[in-house]
């Protein structure tokens, strides 16, 4: 689909999204009824506020840059990370720390975030206590930092493609398994994962989307194309925390976390309006990177709503949440957290 056709398409159902939105606000609204009727507030990853405003809109395609896509490879072996260059002409990629025999995993950030963001390398880190992988960290910044939201959205897509091409560079040069990578992006960058995951010839392992952005993506009119689906992977994990305001509400993995309801306000997440949404926006980045080393485990259970889950009518067959998610199970899971670190509650 051309991006004038899905300008059109997000113009004609942006007031519907909008509603959904105003109607998810589980909690007081500081700034009356226009907020998520005509725009929300964003808190980036430095704790400023930004606004989103639905009403401004791209014309068309103009405006819409590509700036450079930056892969940074960690590994036990390097402190400091590597930068890998994108091969020209089906050249091989070079790399003095990558290593073939290693699984594979690439994270990646939202809007106006970037690799270094403190939960991207808390999650790189916990990654590489745990065992010897290669890691990556995928920084589109250049793109992201554009602060009129559908730019970036946009341009999801093309990140997402730089991504496939720099897996099929490692593929042509170390034989590198599809079933040996894992994508995990948070926000927008659960998106970028999505296309990278549609684009790379042959099925991804896995993709996890930490709390996946709902604005722009939500809409059924554009299509699984247009939004991490289960079928960017062979199995795709979403961990939910600040559903229908920033987040996916609806499930669309194979596996879809709800913990305590998936939605703000998360435990803990105290404060004025966008301290709470943006705290619940970023639980799911610290669910997963405390499910990487933690000796609790954050035990989910099967259920057709989070209504029958609080009455107790969901207390068989658990799962896990986070880095030791089974692939084998499917459908929406619902758990309980703690406040606080650790947020994986210890059942008795």
């Amino acid at each position: 689909m051309c991006t004038s056709r899905r300008l059109k398409l997000i113009k004609a159902f942006t007031f519907l999204a909008s509603i959904m939105i105003a109607n998810a606000l589980p909690y007081e609204n500081e700034y009356g009824p226009e907020y998520g009727e005509e725009w929300i507030m964003f808190l980036d990853d430095n704790g400023n506020t930004h606004t989103l405003n639905f009403s401004v809109m791209p014309v068309d395609s103009r405006g819409l840059l590509f700036g450079k896509v930056y892969f940074h490879l960690y590994t036990r072996r390097n402190n400091v990370s590597e930068l890998l260059l994108l091969p020209e002409n089906n050249e091989q990629i070079r790399s003095e720390y990558f290593d073939a025999t290693k699984s594979l995993t690439l994270l990646t950030h939202g809007w106006l975030s970037s690799s270094d963001s403190e939960w991207l390398q808390y999650i790189k880190n916990s990654l590489l206590k745990r065992d010897d992988f290669n890691v990556i960290a995928v920084d589109w910044r250049e793109i992201s930092r554009n602060k009129i939201y559908p730019w970036p959205a946009f341009s999801t897509r093309y990140v997402g493609k730089q991504i496939a091409k720099l897996l099929q560079a490692l593929r042509n040069s170390y034989r590198v398994d599809s079933k040996s990578i894992h994508l995990i992006g948070h926000s927008l960058g659960a998106h970028v994962m999505g296309y990278a995951g549609m684009f790379h010839e042959g099925n991804i392992s896995r993709i996890t989307g930490l709390d996946p952005a709902l604005p722009l993506f939500e809409i059924p009119q554009l299509g699984p194309d247009f939004r991490l689906e289960k079928s960017d992977a062979d199995f795709v994990d979403i961990i939910h925390t600040c559903g229908g305001i920033y987040g996916y509400r609806r499930s669309h993995g194979h596996a879809d976390f709800y913990p305590n309801d998936g939605r703000p306000k998360q435990p803990g997440c105290d404060g004025i309006q966008p301290i709470i949404e943006g705290c619940s926006h970023g639980r799911s980045t610290e669910f997963y990177g405390e499910s990487i080393t933690s000796k609790i485990s954050f035990n989910a259970y099967p259920c057709d709503s989070w209504r029958n889950y609080e009455k107790g009518e969901c207390k068989e067959d658990p799962t896990l949440m986070g880095h030791d998610a089974s692939a084998a199970r499917h459908g929406d899971f619902y758990l309980y957290t703690n406040d606080e670190k650790p947020y994986a509650k210890a059942e008795k």
